[in-house]
């Protein structure tokens, strides 16, 4: 029979044994010669997988728990486990009172689903590195990166609609991984989601963004020790040749490409430190300015002044004083907040 036997709209019935490649069962069964144990679980799993990425069942085809029992030979239990990993990676989509649905979308466009060190070649998908550890690897977490980037973009502004059936167009997807990715950007301050009324594109208020002013200044401040006990010459180096660009735009306003090189100096700093986490809180931190706070109203001597203080933390750095170097990281910092904040009420 074929792979997919056309039975009705979002209907098809599921390969067969025979329709599928032996070896790839094979690999699964058999015990290596390290005594690795494949449970029921990654059994189930890694076969729905593969269905998926090899196009043998597609999107909207729902995932009938009969059907999977009959062509795997396996009980249930671990396919219902193996199904809540697939949706957990957006994957597959659960429809209350439904069931499970394969989602509706490109694997091979999107190229950022996790695919199993197993067969990481299937459909010649793009594999996060796996030691990244903030890598996206859901759907939930393309759609969430697609609307930030609206929002960023002001392809949508303060205080407007995101309609769900609007975004379930735009994107091809279904409700699910758009409703998650909300709720998301809700707890990460991007929009308000009204009970009963809708979700609206977060207006951030002053207090708000001397908080996150605040908290910038505290976090590269307390960074500094760990950016001393790492320090190294290729890290200065590249540093001053970050300082150089930001210089090198020469300019009476603080537009996109001179934030842009503001942040890059800023962040490779905080990495020099080497703690991830840092690096990522002030990542996220310099991508929330970029996308609220209008930089475009500071005067252009604070311009100026912003270049002389790089240079002074870069001097810091070769002589590997950190006291000096919080001191000037401190001034540079609050002098952001006191330009910034007054113009922004006005």
């Amino acid at each position: 029979m074929s792979a997919l036997a056309f039975v009705s709209p979002y209907m098809w019935t599921l390969p067969t044994i025979e329709d599928t490649d032996h070896s790839f069962y094979t690999k699964i069964m058999i015990t290596s010669s390290r005594n690795s144990y494949q449970s029921s679980t990654d059994f189930a799993y890694k076969s729905i997988l593969k269905w998926i990425l090899s196009g043998k069942v597609i999107g909207g085809q729902h995932l009938k728990y009969a059907d999977l029992e009959k062509q795997l030979g396996i009980s249930k239990t671990p396919i219902i486990s193996a199904l809540n990993q697939l949706e957990d990676k957006g994957i597959i989509n659960y429809i209350k009172h439904r069931g499970y649905f394969v989602a509706e979308i490109d694997f091979k466009k999107q190229g950022e689903i996790l695919v199993t060190e197993d067969y990481p070649d299937v459909g010649n998908l793009k594999t996060p590195a796996m030691n990244d550890i903030f890598s996206p690897i859901s759907l939930q977490s393309v759609v969430y990166e697609k609307i930030k980037d609206m929002i960023r973009t002001l392809k949508v502004v303060p205080g407007q609609k995101l309609v769900y059936s609007d975004l379930e167009k735009k994107f091809g997807i279904s409700k699910t991984p758009i409703i998650n990715a909300l709720s998301k950007l809700e707890r990460d301050g991007y929009v308000h989601i009204k009970k009963n009324v809708g979700c609206y594109v977060k207006d951030i208020q002053p207090e708000v963004i001397a908080e996150v002013m605040e908290a910038r200044s505290c976090l590269e401040i307390s960074n500094v020790d760990f950016v001393m006990r790492e320090l190294t010459n290729a890290d200065l180096t590249q540093l001053e040749a970050l300082q150089a660009r930001y210089r090198s735009h020469n300019t009476t306003r603080f537009d996109n490409a001179k934030m842009t090189a503001n942040a890059d100096f800023h962040i490779h700093l905080a990495q020099m430190g080497r703690n991830r986490f840092m690096v990522k809180s002030i990542e996220n931190i310099y991508e929330w300015i970029g996308l609220w706070i209008r930089l475009d109203l500071l005067p252009a001597e604070r311009i100026i002044a912003s270049e002389n203080e790089h240079d002074e933390m870069i001097e810091a750095l070769h002589r590997r004083d950190a006291d000096l170097l919080k001191l000037i990281l401190q001034k540079h910092l609050t002098a952001a907040i006191q330009y910034y904040l007054p113009r922004h009420l006005n």
